[in-house]
């Protein structure tokens, strides 16, 4: 197979198309031998890394250019403007390579809703298996109280849908593509109150469904391209045992997606159904038709991770449930936040858009790499790393963290509150997490950078509601022993909102033992928030222990900035383990 060679300086020079690049795309990165030390391995002429210098032996030395650029794939979202949100695409993913995204469409809770928000949440996952195949399965899951009443009531909806889907691309000319795309949807629907229900009592059943559509993309030169496509959606025409359901239908849809340069874009569709059946519920649960939209701007922040910002009223993100619009008539607009995932499966992906060479972690770097008690650190672990956060007092706390990019990074949540005056129950919550670094100190920025979102549904549905949690951090450290943190945040639960300014340091009173102290003054006239302990990581070791005490219900995202019920004061211990990826 042919290569083509792409030269890179901050950014790409020139975007490509993924029906141009279907072979090995190579990229030269400003990161030239001249920056890497030797190392034991080869894969220093790969890397980025800056690890564990050795001195060259017969036995593990190797002959390196000097100047010469170090070699790179282009990832599947540099290839291409990302798709849009409610069409299919021509496009089709490079052999061998793996596609991920995950994210939340929150829409208004209206007059009957409760918590913060009604909330979609959506993931997906694709592989290329050859040059014109390519394999996927996607998810997607709604169960809320409706912001409008069905039949003059109040209305819980609830559905899931698991869709494995193909896409096989049968057209593949330079300018344009054509390919067709194919899902089978396995759905359960909850209704009441007439909303595919045949009465007013609550019912739930599984079903069948899916889709076929034929998408054609024009490329228009290197960051633009326009979509057309026509299809099918099938679904029952009942369910519940009498409710009506959406049918048979035709569908016609349009978009565009393009970019503004390397690292940020924006894509726009609509997608209008044709019947027989139709794509949207009114009030009184009759089935009618409505056109479904989207628009958003996408920002490309690793070469491996993208973030997307969008509205749309669509209900789902499966390639079937996309095409229905959300209750009632599709009216609900839903403010998106998505995130796009390729991780690198031997294809030795770009790990940074930095030109600096990565620093190997010093132990102090290992340190900070946590969270504090009640503050959020900006910095993230490195590409293929895992943490583990855990701790117990006042309440049960958890995050297991992965490294998508050495910049980007993806958190399991757990959390049990303890007692308090706020209407947020005790039940176990779990859910995601999302930390993105701009800056990092330890590179040579002046201070250290991060924003990092979470969302937390409860388990149990008569104690407890959803939380979402939004933060900016910001670490200075003003020597190898002490570091200064500020940390805005702002915490939602179920229709009441919290907003603070977080306040730290960290000293290193000696090697691997820290004294930590945290305040979180609340502007949103709540009462102030505050944490203070020790830790210790032992050096040349991941593995570190923590005791702490603070006022706040847990120590970490809504937990951490709600104060005890009776001013009360809990002490709790925690661990923290660094472990993967042992090149970092």
């Amino acid at each position: 197979m042919s290569k083509l060679v792409l030269t890179l300086g901050f950014c790409l020079d020139s975007p490509a198309f993924a029906d141009d690049t279907r072979d090995s795309w190579v990229v030269k990165s400003p990161i030239n031998t001249d920056n890497l030390a030797p190392n034991n391995s080869s894969q220093v002429l790969f890397s980025q890394d800056n690890t564990n210098p050795v001195s060259p032996t017969p036995e593990n030395s190797i002959e390196i250019e000097t100047s010469k650029p170090v070699e790179y794939i282009l990832t599947p979202l540099q290839l291409k403007p990302l798709d849009p949100m409610t069409i299919e695409t021509a496009n089709i993913l490079p052999q061998g390579a793996l596609y991920t995204s995950y994210g939340v469409n929150l829409f208004s809770k209206g007059s009957e809703g409760g918590g913060i928000g009604l909330q979609t949440y959506n993931a997906s996952i694709d592989y290329g298996i050859s040059d014109k195949w390519q394999i996927g399965a996607g998810l997607s899951f709604f169960d809320d109280t409706l912001g409008s009443r069905f039949n003059g009531k109040p209305t819980d909806f609830g559905f899931l849908s698991f869709a494995p889907n193909f896409k096989y691309q049968f057209i593949n000319e330079p300018t344009y593509n054509v390919a067709v795309v194919g899902s089978l949807e396995f759905i359960k629907i909850t209704g009441e109150n007439g909303l595919f229900t045949p009465t007013d009592r609550s019912n739930s059943s599984t079903t069948v469904g899916g889709t076929v559509q034929v998408p054609l993309t024009y490329n228009f030169g290197n960051t633009y391209q326009w979509h057309v496509v026509g299809g099918l959606a099938i679904f029952p025409d009942g369910i519940n045992g009498g409710g009506d359901f959406y049918g048979t239908f035709f569908n016609l849809g349009t978009g565009l997606s393009f970019k503004f340069d390397d690292r940020i874009g924006f894509f726009a569709d609509i997608n209008v159904p044709l019947g027989p059946g139709g794509n949207s519920v009114n009030t009184s649960g009759d089935i009618t038709k409505s056109v479904v939209w989207s628009a958003g701007l996408n920002y490309l922040h690793s070469p491996n991770v993208g973030i997307d910002l969008s509205i749309t009223n669509r209900l789902g993100s499966t390639p079937a449930t996309k095409l229905l619009s959300f209750l009632p008539d599709g009216g609900p607009v839903g403010v998106g936040l998505n995130v796009r995932y390729t991780p690198d499966i031997g294809q030795n992906y770009q790990r940074s858009f930095d030109s600096r060479p990565i620093q190997p972690f010093s132990p102090r770097d290992k340190q900070l790499l946590f969270d504090g008690i009640i503050l959020s650190s900006p910095n993230t672990i490195r590409q293929g790393m895992f943490s583990f956060d855990g701790g117990i007092g006042p309440s049960l706390n958890f995050e297991v963290g992965y490294g998508m990019s050495d910049n980007a990074q993806l958190g399991f949540i757990g959390q049990q509150l303890s007692d308090s005056d706020e209407p947020i129950g005790n039940s176990l919550k779990l859910g995601g997490s999302t930390k993105i670094r701009f800056l990092s100190q330890s590179q040579g920025d002046p201070f250290s950078f991060g924003l990092r979102g979470a969302f937390q549904e409860a388990t149990g549905n008569d104690d407890g509601v959803g939380a979402f949690t939004a933060e900016a951090s910001f670490a200075y450290e003003i020597n190898d022993q002490i570091a200064l943190t500020f940390n805005p945040k702002a915490g939602l639960y179920g229709g009441n909102s919290i907003l603070g300014a977080g306040l730290g340091f960290n000293l290193q009173a000696f090697s691997g033992f820290q004294i930590i102290g945290e305040v979180t003054p609340m502007l949103s006239n709540d009462a102030t928030v505050w944490a203070a302990g020790a830790r210790y990581m032992p050096p040349k070791t991941n593995v570190g222990v923590g005791i702490y005490t603070t006022n706040a219900v847990g120590t970490g995202d809504i937990g951490s900035v709600i104060t005890q019920s009776n001013g009360n004061v809990s002490v709790g211990v925690n661990i923290m383990w660094l472990f993967g990826n042992n090149n970092n």
